[in-house]
């Protein structure tokens, strides 16, 4: 309850230094004002909610509500039984969430986007290789060249006699227009 009061008391209507209102700044407030009151709502709801599930109050104007949160519930049961089972069944068919079959070089779904998790490596010969492994079975080549391969190459940032950073490939500084050889 003292939550309430600070709040309350913390809502204030400013003014503009000088001449009436600033009525974008009223806008803001008024907009903040009312998110909050939306989220004490819902604070309500889930105090109510909860009294009513444990019986400890009840009020019978509200058991529609009540019913209707309870077919909810068993369909997000649903859904999240269907999810999990889903994913178990794809686990290693390379299969994205989306349902897209994947290639096992694909690092992203072309489907919808979605990053791809991998536990393993493709190495520049094809083979697919167990991120724990030291050697790539087909070719011999090592789990770091490998890797170092797929990272992208990271070209070392050049400095000005300025210290202002340069982009790859800029060949003038754009803070004081010096040349960069």
């Amino acid at each position: 309850m003292n939550n309430i009061k600070d709040f309350m008391t913390n809502i204030t209507l400013k003014k503009a230094a000088g001449n009436g209102v600033n009525l974008k700044a009223i806008k803001k407030e008024l907009e903040e004002v009312k998110n909050k009151k939306l989220k004490i709502y819902g604070f309500i709801g889930m105090e109510t909610y909860d009294l009513i599930k444990d019986k400890k109050i009840e009020l019978p104007q509200l058991n529609g509500y009540i019913e209707k949160m309870e077919e909810l519930n068993q369909i997000i049961a649903e859904k999240e039984e269907i999810i999990k089972k889903e994913e178990a069944k794809n686990k290693g068919k390379n299969i994205c969430a989306c349902g897209y079959k994947l290639t096992p070089q694909d690092r992203f779904c072309p489907n919808c986007g979605e990053e791809v998790p991998r536990d393993t490596v493709i190495c520049s010969c094809g083979a697919e290789i167990q991120r724990g492994a030291k050697f790539c079975h087909s070719c011999g080549k090592s789990m770091e060249d490998i890797l170092s391969q797929q990272e992208p190459q990271q070209q070392p940032v050049k400095e000005c006699i300025c210290g202002a950073r340069l982009a790859p490939g800029q060949f003038m500084c754009l803070e004081c227009g010096r040349k960069v050889e």
